[in-house]
């Protein structure tokens, strides 16, 4: 069973490479070996980026990233340049193209008084997304990566949160995302680490489906977990509609639209 959007492979390799990159060990993305992931460049993020959100409400935040990050040590601005390659695998190619995005990417790379560049195999990553346009938002996705990852660190990386083959691993990573951040900002977050088991798609679509009277049958174990229940209700559904459907579209879309 598989909540992952069909013809993404590309997206979902790129989020692999982080999970196994930046959450199972310090390394990087774009120079692997270097531990850019790390406790103490992730605590230089927070203290350079994390902690002035509220002062750099309203306008565009990117233009804003230059002033915030000016004097940081190479390893920030890299640091950075790999959360917004992250956060840019989330967005629909209609919301940013891909073009845009490398380029945005290599900007923040460049600002770096040691520049790099993306490496060009993980440019598929941001051709097509997984979220439609709306959904999600630059600032709060960049913010989530960051913050996230920060305190992964903090709390000991307990990397048998991410192991995909214990079915009990996807809630007790949810319980622990669900500390720090909104049900909309951690749903990239548990989608990635567990495609399988989290559904790509806000959290409005959510609790609609979860809540819709066609769907209930297919709940077995009651529970007030809305992720456990999408859970249940797409096993109930996949022999019918087949592997990777989408909750959104036809032919499911309908069934829960039209009541």
């Amino acid at each position: 069973m598989s909540a992952k959007r069909p013809n993404c492979e590309a997206v979902y390799d790129a989020a692999d490479f982080w999970i196994e990159s930046a959450l199972k060990s310090d390394d990087s993305m774009f120079t692997p070996g270097t531990p850019i992931w790390s406790e103490k460049w992730l605590g230089e993020a927070r203290t350079r980026f994390l902690d002035k959100l509220d002062a750099l409400k309203g306008g565009d935040l990117f233009a804003k990233l230059p002033a915030v990050l000016a004097g940081s040590p190479p390893e920030v601005y890299q640091l950075m340049g790999e959360a917004l390659y992250v956060s840019y695998l989330i967005l629909w190619k209609s919301a940013m193209g891909q073009e845009k995005k490398i380029e945005r990417v290599n900007e923040v790379l460049g600002w770096s008084p040691n520049p790099i560049s993306l490496p060009d195999d993980l440019h598929d990553g941001l051709e097509s997304g997984i979220m439609a346009p709306g959904q999600v938002a630059f600032k709060a996705n960049l913010a989530v990566v960051v913050d996230f990852a920060e305190r992964w660190k903090k709390n000991g990386s307990d990397t048998s949160l991410l192991d995909r083959d214990d079915p009990k691993a996807p809630w007790r990573f949810q319980e622990f995302v669900e500390e720090f951040t909104t049900l909309a900002k951690r749903m990239p977050l548990l989608h990635f680490a567990h495609p399988d088991y989290f559904e790509a798609i806000a959290a409005v679509y959510k609790n609609a489906v979860a809540k819709a009277p066609k769907f209930q049958r297919c709940i077995t174990k009651p529970t007030n977990n809305v992720d456990c229940r999408l859970y249940q209700i797409r096993a109930a559904l996949e022999p019918k509609y087949g592997e990777g459907f989408d909750f959104i579209e036809p032919p499911v879309g309908p069934l829960w639209r039209d009541g």
